[in-house]
């Protein structure tokens, strides 16, 4: 009697993207003002599978409730607590203004967006200010193209 191994039959899954890559980096933005950078950076989320929509308006909530600029020229809109269920992969967005976005009190050239689940808000935020805390870093970032600004961000 021969005995025949059965092969599992596994479900395709699909990997959860990249915490930042540079298809989610946009430069040379446009927005009026800091809503619709946010939806916009938000969209960019939606569409690399990081969010549901429901959290691009906790991001909105969250930046009208206690501004996201953090200087530097920088805004980091994410979404608000009652949202955390909208993340669906921990990533980012990002998006370089040249002409600057009027936001909280300050001018916003760079603005990336958050989607993280509570243990990972940490650790980006830590992440962002190391590689953003000078200016110089700033200029650099704002004058490149998206590969350059991935690798800035994501580099050890």
């Amino acid at each position: 009697m021969a005995f025949f191994k059965r092969k599992a039959k596994f479900e395709a899954k699909a990997a959860a993207p990249k915490i930042l890559d540079a298809k989610n980096i946009q430069t040379n933005c446009k927005a009026a003002n800091s809503d619709e950078a946010i939806k916009s950076v938000g969209k960019l989320l939606l569409d690399g599978g990081y969010i549901t929509e429901g959290y691009i308006q906790g991001m909105l909530n969250r930046d009208h409730d206690i501004t996201t600029y953090i200087g530097n020229d920088i805004a980091i809109p994410h979404g608000e607590y009652e949202v955390k269920d909208c993340v669906k992969n921990t990533g980012l967005a990002v998006q370089i203004y040249p002409d600057g976005i009027s936001w909280g009190g300050g001018n916003v050239r760079i603005v990336i967006g958050i989607a993280a689940s509570t243990e990972d808000h940490v650790s980006i935020l830590q992440n962002i200010a190391e590689k953003l805390g000078d200016m110089e870093m700033v200029e650099t970032v704002v004058r490149s193209n998206p590969e350059k600004i991935c690798e800035i961000l994501t580099i050890a």
